[in-house]
């Protein structure tokens, strides 16, 4: 089955992520904060990480700089879903190595559609990317 780690500190948020990926059937992993990310993805071993950027601590920023500077979890697909949706926050997620972005609130499907995507594109061997923040529309 494919696993999903969600990293979000507000507990609503992460609740919403997780029940609508558990009805799309998808294993879900939960942090609720960005300094035990690496460890987790490590002992769990997601296929696709949802990450919030504005969290306590250390932001998602800073845990995807983290993630894709350690060559053990550098490979694992990472997804920003946050509130902030400034175009300079979508590029500096771009430029850290996210592989798409979602703005929160997100429209019904959004969450499920787009892991779909990047799933089945990841199978194929292609690069993951969904069609946005400049990419082609979907």
């Amino acid at each position: 089955m494919t696993r999903i780690l969600i990293v979000e500190d507000n507990e609503d948020a992460r609740l919403a992520l997780s029940t609508i990926l558990k009805d799309a059937g998808y294993e879900v992993v939960e942090a609720a904060d960005g300094s035990e990310v690496v460890d987790r993805v490590l002992k769990v071993k997601p296929d696709l990480i949802l990450l919030d950027i504005i969290m306590p601590r250390i932001d998602g920023f800073d845990v995807l700089a983290m993630l894709k500077a350690d060559e053990r979890t550098r490979n694992v697909p990472v997804v920003m879903v946050t509130a902030k949706g400034r175009p300079s926050d979508l590029h500096k997620a771009r430029t850290l190595g996210a592989i798409d972005y979602i703005n929160k609130p997100w429209a019904d499907g959004e969450v499920e559609l787009r892991v779909s995507w990047i799933l089945r594109k990841r199978r194929r061997g292609a690069p993951g990317r969904t069609p946005t923040g400049g990419l082609p529309a979907i």
